[in-house]
């Protein structure tokens, strides 16, 4: 029997916007069929925002803040944090102080998570269609690619990947999705491990997952562009 696995925002549902009624309708009995777990850069705050109680609590594991935290039927399996050092976030609040981003920026950008933190130019509390407007920007001025790259040069210490569309996920070597692949190997050893990502190719925040697990034998991933392709990959009619 597999073990499926899926990312959350932009493969479960869409981009930081709850689950759609009807895919929650037709993936929840598939669901209480299956051995499944989310994999995902949110904490549980947020993946309780997104996700029906019912899916929640069908899932058999919850990996949150790139696998720093695991949750399972309401209850916190493991916990795995860190403390930044100071040079890095006075570097971030450089980065925020001197965008060239010609619209409204908004607080919450620099977001402390179990084992991670996320930094958005534009703020995580902006309304949706602002997340669209930068995203679009962004993709002609590369702001966060530059920012990339020049945080990966002064700190090499961490991995910094491009999480979303607004945003930076910042951990420690080693503590990115990539450790999830080795946490369930170990629970399954023989079974198949399958996951669905939208983002599983190079430079995408799915894409150490995938690679850690195409390593491994018995494992498959799948690339989704959206909750629908999802759906018709598990044959949910």
């Amino acid at each position: 029997m597999a073990v499926f696995v899926f990312d959350m925002d932009g493969t479960l549902t869409p981009a930081r916007l709850p689950m759609e009624s009807l895919f929650a309708l037709r993936f929840l009995p598939w669901l209480k069929k299956n051995k499944a777990f989310i994999a995902t850069g949110s904490n549980i705050e947020k993946v309780k925002e997104q996700l029906p109680e019912d899916i929640l609590e069908a899932f058999s594991g919850i990996y949150c803040a790139m696998g720093n935290d695991l949750w399972a039927k309401g209850n916190w399996v493991y916990h795995k944090d860190f403390e930044p050092e100071k040079e890095l976030m006075e570097k971030l609040e450089e980065f925020r102080k001197n965008t060239k981003y010609p619209y409204s920026v908004y607080d919450n950008y620099i977001e402390k998570r179990t084992g991670m933190i996320n930094f958005s130019v534009l703020g995580r509390d902006c309304p949706y269609r602002e997340r669209e407007r930068y995203y679009g920007w962004d993709l002609k001025s590369h702001e966060r690619e530059a920012i990339q790259h020049e945080l990966s040069a002064i700190f090499p210490q961490y991995d910094f990947v491009l999480g979303g569309t607004i945003s930076i996920d910042i951990v420690k070597k080693g503590c990115g999705k990539g450790q999830i692949a080795d946490d369930l190997r170990q629970k399954f050893p023989k079974e198949k491990i399958i996951f669905f990502g939208d983002k599983t190719y190079p430079g995408g925040n799915d894409y150490e997952l995938a690679f850690a697990l195409r390593k491994m034998e018995n494992t498959q991933v799948v690339q989704v562009e959206n909750p629908n392709q999802v759906l018709r990959f598990l044959e949910i009619v």
